[in-house]
């Protein structure tokens, strides 16, 4: 049952993250946490294994379908951010066990809030309501 109800989530976060072109991560940790009852930590960690095939696939499917033809745009900005991710990531990695759970549980929720806020906020503006 939870292989299946496992499957079955993943297929859903798959779908979310390579329409969006997300990693996931955004779908998965709530999923862990809410589905699963995992705790944030196990769950953030989890969501790093978990989004690791999707975002393989999602650069192949994309890369396939010429999204990186514009050199200057790799170059210029996702390069730079690649390198502070990994940096950040190094960072993060190191205090997963100092940050208390609660903590990192807002901090989540107010990412998650303020994300949902701006995509609906640019939707609302670009059809002109």
């Amino acid at each position: 049952m939870i292989l299946r109800k496992s499957c079955l989530f993943g297929l859903a976060i798959g779908l979310v993250s390579s329409l969006l072109g997300v990693a996931g991560g955004e779908a998965i940790i709530p999923t862990l946490v809410f589905a699963f009852g995992a705790d944030i930590k196990t769950a953030g960690t989890a969501s790093l294994i978990v989004s690791l095939p999707t975002v393989l696939v999602g650069v192949i499917k994309y890369a396939s379908r010429g999204a990186f033809a514009d050199r200057t745009v790799l170059g210029n900005t996702i390069a730079p951010m690649g390198v502070g991710s990994v940096i950040g990531a190094i960072i993060g990695g190191m205090l997963v066990g100092i940050v208390p759970p609660r903590i990192l549980k807002v901090t989540l929720g107010i990412i998650l809030n303020i994300s949902a806020f701006r995509v609906f906020h640019k939707v609302k503006s670009s059809d002109g309501k």
